[in-house]
């Protein structure tokens, strides 16, 4: 007590001029459990293809290709629904955290491990929180709303950026924050969806010569070879509300970015007096009955690099046919 007193070295109330410790998103211990409640919630919604109980971990265009497979299994076989069902889990976890108030969302890089074994390259998940699901425990509202490759076409994984805390750096969408890098990521999905449209060479379009970009490119083509001289393809962008783009600052001053594209394809007949049958993968959105042609809603999930200079790398997308409408009329029949 004496020294309380009368001692001269300071006080107390000094200690509460410390910096705070640095903060993230989440901490590494609630990300896990949020991932561990996907995983678990997910296995248990994939065993009846329970869309309303996914909705509860899964959310963005994520949920919306996970129910759209929901309903495409209708048309598989009692083996192959039950090979769908099969529970899985995430190995092999690094948890990339942005700093509070940088970003309302975490990432992870992770493997998947079901009974076939673990998968032989990362991905990277995001998980983005609903507040208005939010209940009050750390781990409610939060939900998985992407899942796309981390590799190159090397298989290499892309080296994201951190800072001197350790937690993953980030960027607003279109900023253009520390460099030039974050330039054209809003238009990803644009770019995207153009590489099903330019008649020209891929070197015409905003995306370099990667294997991804190539295989996108080689669609149409593709279609157009199995539809034939009797009907046509038209490809163009289609509308998506999954419009946000999460992006990661890369070692190399480069944008790794998450994004979503809608395209849309109305395959038709070129004369009324034919129709299309429509292919077995159109069966649970439309029937098996034939019409004049028929409008597929492609939804895909894709990451892409924005280097500091030169183009978009395309690195992998996910797509899904995620709703289908018939067309009543021939192509050029009014």
């Amino acid at each position: 007590m004496a020294v309380l007193l009368t001692g001269c070295g300071g006080s107390a109330a000094e200690g509460d001029n410390k910096a705070a410790e640095p903060e993230g998103v989440v901490t590494e211990a609630e990300a896990a459990k949020i991932v561990d409640r996907y995983v678990s919630v997910n296995n248990r919604a994939n065993k009846t293809n329970d869309g309303k109980l996914l909705s509860t971990v899964e959310g963005g265009a994520l949920l919306e290709q996970s129910q759209a497979g929901y309903k495409a299994d209708a048309d598989l076989s009692k083996k192959e629904q039950a090979a769908s069902a099969e529970p899985f889990s995430y190995v092999d976890r690094t948890y990339l955290i942005p700093r509070e108030g940088k970003a309302t969302w975490f990432a992870v890089k992770t493997r998947t491990k079901d009974k076939e074994g673990t998968s032989k390259y990362p991905q990277l998940l995001v998980f983005d929180r609903d507040k208005g699901k939010s209940k009050g425990k750390a781990e409610d509202g939060w939900k998985n709303v992407a899942s796309v490759s981390l590799v190159d076409d090397e298989k290499k994984t892309v080296p994201l950026a951190k800072d001197k805390d350790g937690f993953v750096r980030v960027l607003p969408t279109g900023s253009g924050a520390d460099g030039s890098s974050a330039k054209g990521v809003e238009e990803l999905s644009t770019s995207l969806a153009d590489l099903y449209t330019i008649r020209g060479p891929l070197s015409s379009s905003e995306f370099a010569d990667t294997k991804a970009a190539r295989s996108v490119h080689e669609v149409p083509k593709e279609v157009g070879k199995n539809l034939g001289k009797r009907a046509t393809a038209q490809f163009k962008e289609g509308e998506s509300e999954h419009e946000k783009v999460y992006t990661f600052r890369t070692r190399d001053k480069g944008t790794y970015a998450v994004f979503n594209t809608a395209v849309d394809v109305d395959q038709q007949v070129i004369a009324d007096n034919l129709e299309m049958v429509p292919a077995s993968n159109l069966h649970p959105f439309v029937g098996k009955k034939p019409s004049k042609g028929f409008s597929l809603h492609w939804l895909h999930q894709s990451s892409a690099v924005v280097p500091a200079h030169g183009k978009p790398q395309l690195l992998d997308y996910e797509v899904e046919l995620t709703s289908v409408r018939r067309l009543h009329h021939a192509a050029g029949a009014v």
